[in-house]
């Protein structure tokens, strides 16, 4: 049995863990300037993040979750923002999710994401937007089999990536 859980002190080692197995990816869970925190600031900025206090400028409130399993081992990573700004509105989306890479090839993004999609029309989210790169084929099926909707796809000049971008409706 698969579920989303709020990050509590009680899974620090095995948030540890989890990260280890990233490596050297460079698609990681977590953006750079998180991965160098401490667990426990972590957890203080997850806190702040959904609550609207001290956001780094540019960034809106969202929810942190682990996907564990039934030994409560992380398996998967969601972040789900509340609202969209126009930074999010055009490369990144509603949803940022990921699976360690161990667990990857077993479809538990999919059911990851299905449980996401649960929590954001709890908070009151109609349509979700979804995006990936075009070159992660795992994700576009997996937000496909999610009911995604590709709308277009957009140069990031960033990270010089084409993004595609899926629109769920969560309105039923």
């Amino acid at each position: 049995m698969y579920k989303l859980i709020k990050p509590t002190i009680g899974y620090k080692e095995k948030y540890l863990d989890y990260l280890k197995d990233w490596g050297d990816e460079s698609m990681t869970p977590l953006t750079s300037d998180l991965k160098d925190m401490s667990y426990e600031e972590l957890l203080k900025y997850f806190y702040d993040a959904e609550h609207d206090i001290n956001l780094p400028r540019g960034y809106v409130p969202d929810s942190n979750y682990f996907f564990v399993d039934e030994k409560d081992n992380i398996i998967g990573f969601v972040n789900i923002r509340h609202y969209l700004n126009d930074i999010l509105l055009k490369i990144r989306g509603h949803i940022a999710y990921g699976i360690r890479p161990s667990m990857r090839g077993k479809g538990l993004s999919k059911k990851m994401l299905g449980l996401a999609l649960k929590k954001a029309k709890e908070k009151g989210i109609t349509r979700v937007l979804m995006v990936c790169d075009k070159s992660n084929v795992a994700s576009a099926k997996t937000i496909i089999a999610n009911g995604g909707i590709l709308e277009n796809e957009v140069y990031d000049v960033t990270d010089h990536e084409i993004i595609q971008r899926y629109w769920i409706d969560l309105s039923y």
